[in-house]
């Protein structure tokens, strides 16, 4: 257990980083001071269709250097009561937190049983709809789960749901400080009494390639693949994905005026209700299973 602030406690964490798929793994890689930097593969999208050299080059990437994880398709939506169907409309952005919160409510030795319909919070940055993009091409692919499972709203929104979470639940964007911001809001609660226990989640994946043909217009991207910051040979940055969510509670007796309760409003109960009666069978999603 660490200690993020006087009142308050970091009780659980989880994480998914380049060449770290756990936390404990993350740490051997700062630790023996690798790397992560490899390349986009082959089934993000077509590489050789959006990329190309020569900078000048319109609607081209010139590079695909980024930190990548090893799987972002894969999910068992039966876990998690969501059919096959509708998880294949899902950002994997979500499917990824959904994972992420399970390990860290698990590293934290707290049964989500024990959080359902209390006045937990959850807090999430992020600021990228790369999935949502993948659609464009080929506009039939969207589903009725389509919007739910591509807004950035619903990242948390998700999260709450599923768990059965009762607090406040909302996104965070603002571009590169979203997940700090969203740990701001989410201490912010626990001091001011409203909450005692949250979780903060932070979450971007690399799934189109339009972002890297922007900012390769802009020419911010490193050619050489290596963010050499303050550096004489500084030519760029490198795009990167990962997610990590911590669990938040508030040391005992620091929260007197409003403890974790479950919400007795009948009207909410109605409204988080699962919609799945029965386990669907398990799915491994992978690229292949939405529109290129």
């Amino acid at each position: 257990m660490a200690s993020l602030h006087s009142n308050i406690d970091i009780v659980g964490y989880a994480s998914r980083l380049p060449g770290a798929n756990t936390s404990e793994d993350f740490w051997t890689l700062l630790r023996d001071g690798k790397c992560a930097v490899t390349s986009v593969s082959n089934d993000r999208w077509p590489l050789a269709r959006f990329g190309h050299p020569d900078k000048s080059s319109s609607g081209k990437s010139y590079t695909w250097a980024a930190g990548q994880l090893d799987d972002v398709w894969g999910f068992d939506p039966s876990f998690f009561g969501i059919s096959p169907r509708e998880a294949l409309q899902i950002d994997p952005q979500q499917r990824l937190l959904l994972q992420l919160v399970w390990e860290a409510l698990e590293h934290a030795n707290i049964p989500p049983s024990d959080l359902a319909g209390t006045t937990t919070g959850v807090y999430v940055g992020a600021s990228s709809l790369d999935y949502h993009h993948r659609f464009i091409g080929d506009p039939a692919t969207a589903d009725m789960q389509f919007m739910t499972g591509n807004t950035l709203s619903i990242v948390s929104n998700r999260i709450s749901y599923i768990y059965d979470l009762r607090g406040p639940s909302f996104t965070v964007d603002t571009a590169c400080s979203s997940s700090l911001v969203a740990l701001h809001e989410a201490i912010s609660a626990i001091e001011s009494g409203q909450i005692d226990t949250a979780i903060v989640c932070g979450v971007s994946l690399l799934l189109s390639p339009f972002a890297f043909i922007g900012f390769s217009r802009a020419t911010m991207l490193s050619p050489t693949g290596l963010c050499q910051a303050f550096d004489a040979n500084g030519d760029g940055y490198v795009r990167s994905e990962g997610g990590v969510a911590i669990v938040l509670r508030s040391k005992p007796g620091q929260s007197a005026q409003w403890r974790t309760k479950p919400c007795e409003d009948p009207g909410v109960r109605h409204q988080c209700r699962r919609p799945y009666s029965r386990p669907v069978p398990a799915l491994a999603l992978c690229a292949s299973g939405s529109a290129a």
